[in-house]
């Protein structure tokens, strides 16, 4: 089966023709997701982030729309990738544009919170933890966190049967902390 790489582009020339910003993206995942995130790739990427800030809400789709689809392919090595990549972009870029990109970073923290999988689940709250210990400079109301206060308050009293996961850090207990505060 072909890489998501391969399809990018029909023949060889044509993936030239994509924006740089999905090339970088597309090059932090590997052949195989054991292999984790391609490291100097995803320096490339955030040093591309840095240069750029106006391309992050683009990367931040773009890595959203990848999420997006791996989960419901059900390639969790993938989505773990995606997430790493976030959490990096999101610590390395939060001081002058985290704006830009906070809205496709919530998104795919709530498609992780909304699955069945409890390991999807616990990535998605970690991954929310970090995000609210970040100090903005510019606080922003306007973002909504209903859904996530519901859904954390959902796990907090989850009913799995499986003892295990349901006393695992990030599913038990989620302390929440109004993010910017």
């Amino acid at each position: 089966m072909p890489t998501d790489a391969e399809l990018s582009g029909v023949c060889g020339c044509c993936g030239a023709l994509r924006p740089r910003y999905k090339r970088l993206v597309d090059n932090i995942f590997p052949e195989d997701p054991e292999d984790g995130l391609v490291k100097t790739n995803m320096e490339k990427l955030t040093f591309y982030a840095l240069s750029a800030p106006e391309k992050l809400d683009r990367i931040g789709a773009y890595l959203s729309e990848r999420l997006i689809r791996d989960v419901s392919r059900h390639r969790y090595g993938y989505v773990c990738i995606a997430m790493e990549a976030l959490d990096q972009l999101l610590m390395a870029c939060h001081c002058q544009s985290i704006n830009l990109f906070v809205e496709s970073f919530l998104k795919m923290v709530a498609k992780l919170l909304e699955s069945e999988k409890p390991n999807l689940q616990i990535l998605g709250t970690n991954s929310f933890v970090k995000f609210a210990n970040i100090e903005e400079d510019t606080p922003s109301y306007h973002r909504s966190y209903d859904f996530f206060v519901s859904r954390f308050s959902e796990m907090c009293h989850s009913s799995h049967d499986d003892l295990d996961i349901r006393t695992k850090p990030g599913l038990s207990v989620v302390y929440l902390k109004r993010p910017g505060a």
